[in-house]
């Protein structure tokens, strides 16, 4: 099936709509779909946004259809660094030895972002009715793996200038859109606290960087809004 388009009815046809594309319940009966469409909660988040802990289900498992979050942590000195973006099909919450978590003061929205939430109970009894499943959270498991092995070999290894060349690319690659005027949009409303904590540096050595970048014409860039202008050369700071 290749037509996406989102139907215009009520929210339980989009929610149907939402598990049908999501990458993780492929292959799942009609009828089980509208079970799960029944038992679980959608919840739609703006940039900015995080999600609410639920005093009842503090356990609760979620995973991302549509959309993508940062998941990002802190220190007692009001240090933070971004350890992850996560996209559709990754999940998080009240998995075995992560229930102490509190993943709510942690994740925040990048871009409208759907998600669903089910309890454990109900996680397990589709892993045992589709081990397929199970295969495929372990394949986005490993995935999350390797960009963890990544970002801290970039962090250990790599400028920041390289990290934030890198990190404008990738974003550019995964959520932008080729302009009319040439070059290619970053994709998200970002700003330079944003990326540093995304390429683990300060705000003022990001703002010292950027600036080099606009006098260089690589990026235009104005509130909130980042447009590459030079995608090779940044590809080719990139890589080096």
């Amino acid at each position: 099936m290749t037509e996406t388009t989102k139907p215009h009815g009520t929210l339980t046809d989009e929610k149907l709509w939402h598990l049908q594309h999501c990458p993780l319940f492929s292959g799942i009966s009609r009828q089980e779909m509208e079970h799960l469409r029944n038992v679980t909660i959608m919840v739609k988040l703006e940039p900015e946004d995080r999600i609410l802990s639920d005093a009842d289900d503090p356990n609760a498992i979620w995973f991302i259809k549509e959309g993508l979050m940062s998941l990002t942590y802190g220190d007692a000195d009001g240090k933070d660094a971004t350890v992850l973006l996560l996209g559709p099909g990754d999940l998080f919450g009240g998995m075995e030895g992560a229930e102490n978590l509190d993943y709510s003061q942690n994740l925040a929205a990048l871009k409208p972002t759907v998600l669903c939430r089910m309890t454990q109970i109900q996680m397990e009894g589709l892993l045992n009715k589709h081990p397929e499943i199970g295969y495929r959270i372990t394949k986005f498991s490993w995935r999350r793996i390797a960009r963890l092995q990544q970002r801290l070999a970039e962090i250990m290894t790599k400028s920041v200038r390289v990290r934030l060349a890198t990190m404008l690319v990738n974003l550019s690659t995964d959520y932008g859109a080729d302009l009319p005027e040439g070059g290619r949009s970053v994709g998200l409303t970002i700003t330079h606290d944003d990326l540093a904590r995304l390429v683990g540096s300060s705000r003022e050595m990001v703002s010292k960087v950027m600036s080099s970048f606009r006098d260089e014409g690589f990026i235009r860039s104005s509130r909130k809004q980042i447009n590459i202008t030079d995608l090779p050369g940044l590809q080719q700071m990139a890589e080096s």
